[in-house]
């Protein structure tokens, strides 16, 4: 899994996120008649209010995106948590 900073909304309460599977990942493998699946990229963001900590932030997931990883998020969080 790969996650990159997509962008933050300048007040440093939102940050944007992209996730995308690294090469050989995701998928059930090519041996055996079963093809592998295809995972896409999941964008999400994390945002919190004007005088709340990252504690207290809300989760937005794109709908286009399908699902996001556990680690993602909280690996998300973790860096908010520390860079902004």
């Amino acid at each position: 899994m790969a996650i990159s900073t997509v962008g933050t909304d300048g007040d440093d309460r939102a940050i944007e996120f992209l996730v995308a599977p690294r090469n050989g990942e995701g998928g059930g493998g090519d041996a055996g008649g079963g093809g592998a699946e295809e995972v896409e990229a999941a964008h999400f963001a994390i945002h919190r209010e004007h005088d709340q900590g990252w504690e207290a932030a809300r989760l937005t997931i794109d709908p286009l995106s399908g699902s996001v990883p556990i680690a993602a998020v909280e690996w998300a969080m973790e860096f908010a948590r520390e860079y902004l």
